[in-house]
């Protein structure tokens, strides 16, 4: 069967599961665009947006390959997407995640770029930042997108706090030890306060502890990045688990269920010394322009190795485009070019492919100080390391993971349940996933 009329075929599967009453209707050949134009959409802001308006249109200029950028609406971005792949009216190229990308594949409903990237031609893989490939490669080994933003997580510190409480301050190479040793103090010197607020549920979630676990000598919880065939709760594992559970119950570290709503404004006004997020939050962070020194610190080392997070997004393509070489031009420019551009003008994020990347280092020192320094340096060393680890589960059951956090792992981590049985509770969970 052709991977044309598998894409039919499976679209119906598609629009079965997302509740739709049709397929959508296409043309003859199942072509998403045609006139020599090649189209894009994203998820960006309209600032970003507006950088990227300018420099692919300067590919345009310079390639005479027609660029138009398609609206997204404001919510439900994976949903619309969803209903243009099915009314094989997608984009020639759009913003996806890693695990849209997989989940996408596993449907035979993307382009497979393989052979393209290959080529080297426009780009070469050894300048992709280490393991950033490998979330597009799928089980079958197809390459289901071109990876692009790649987020960083870390710690924004107060320095101030650290120095008042007679901490050493957060910095490349610092360790899981540490991290811990160091909110215990931050929590003596003012016995009122949480030091550590999470913004995002990764550091003591399932991947975060898995990172742990391997940092420190044990097995990663799952066998593989993609395409899982099994689950091991290491003793290392519990180890890190029960550090959590412990930091937490000492109220020197928020839990799984704390509201992280107004944390970034806290901590702008000084009333959090450790603030655990992505490299992102800078954006509103430095527009606050906090009356005190702050900086950026990486992920923890540990005794085995300095293991840190992999998370890209990325540009996917419809099977059923009509002129890949004219879409690869357009990707190729985009990693080479247009994030240079467009990130120098906002810098959100840094790129996985490792040339295109330069564009938001210089965004982030035109920013200036000492914290943009932080920034920078934290994202080079996340990048740059060979030990990832993955910040969310992308194999297809993953969608249904969250429901085993919330029924296993967080209660554990408040305190409700012996951080034996939620580990083991999570476990079975995810294999009974996995079976499935």
């Amino acid at each position: 069967m052709s991977r044309k009329h598998l894409a039919t075929l499976t679209a119906c599967t598609v629009v079965a599961t997302l509740g739709l009453t049709a397929c959508g209707s296409s043309s003859d050949d199942g072509s998403s665009s045609g006139g020599g134009t090649v189209t894009y959409m994203t998820w960006e802001t309209n600032a970003t947006n507006a950088a990227f308006d300018k420099t692919m249109g300067a590919f345009s200029d310079s390639s005479g390959i027609g660029i138009e950028r398609e609206e997204a609406p404001n919510a439900d971005y994976a949903q619309k997407l969803a209903s243009l792949i099915l009314a094989k009216k997608a984009p020639d190229f759009f913003w996806c995640t890693a695990a849209q990308g997989q989940n996408l594949a596993a449907e035979g409903l993307l382009y497979d770029w393989s052979d393209k990237l290959s080529s080297g031609d426009g780009l070469e893989e050894s300048k992709f930042s280490p393991g950033s490939l490998d979330l597009w490669r799928t089980p079958d080994g197809e390459l289901a997108g071109i990876p692009t933003l790649a987020n960083t997580y870390g710690f924004f510190y107060n320095a101030e706090a650290f120095t008042k409480a007679g901490v050493d301050l957060p910095e490349i190479g610092w360790t899981w030890d540490d991290l811990f040793a160091s909110i215990e103090k931050l929590k003596k010197d003012d016995p009122k306060s949480t030091p550590l607020v999470t913004q995002w549920p990764l550091l003591d979630g399932t991947t975060g502890v898995s990172a742990y676990s391997v940092a420190n000598g044990g097995e990663p919880l799952v066998d593989s990045l993609i395409g899982a065939t099994s689950v091991t709760a290491d003793p290392k594992l519990h180890e890190g688990a029960q550090r959590f559970v412990d930091a937490i119950a000492a109220k020197e570290m928020t839990g799984p269920t704390y509201d992280a709503t107004s944390s970034m404004a806290a901590f702008s006004n000084g009333n959090i010394p450790l603030l655990f997020g992505g490299q992102w939050l800078n954006q509103m962070i430095s527009q606050d322009a906090p009356e005190f020194d702050w900086g950026y610190a990486p992920w923890p080392a540990g005794t085995a190795a300095s293991v840190q997070p992999i998370e890209t997004n990325g540009v996917c393509s419809p099977a059923t485009i009509e002129d890949p070489d004219a879409v690869w031009d357009a990707i190729a420019y985009l990693e080479t070019t247009g994030f240079n551009e467009s990130m120098k003008t906002v810098p959100v994020a840094p790129i996985a492919y490792l040339p295109g990347t330069e564009g938001y280092y210089e965004g982030l020192q035109a920013q200036g100080g000492k914290a943009a320094e932080s920034i920078e340096a934290t994202a080079k060393y996340e990048l740059a390391a060979e030990d990832k680890f993955i910040t969310s589960f992308l194999d297809p059951w993953a969608v249904k993971e969250a429901d085993v956090e919330k029924t296993s792992w967080t209660p554990m981590l408040d305190g409700k349940k012996p951080v034996d049985v939620g580990i083991d509770e999570t476990v079975a969970g995810i294999e009974g996933l996995i079976g499935q």
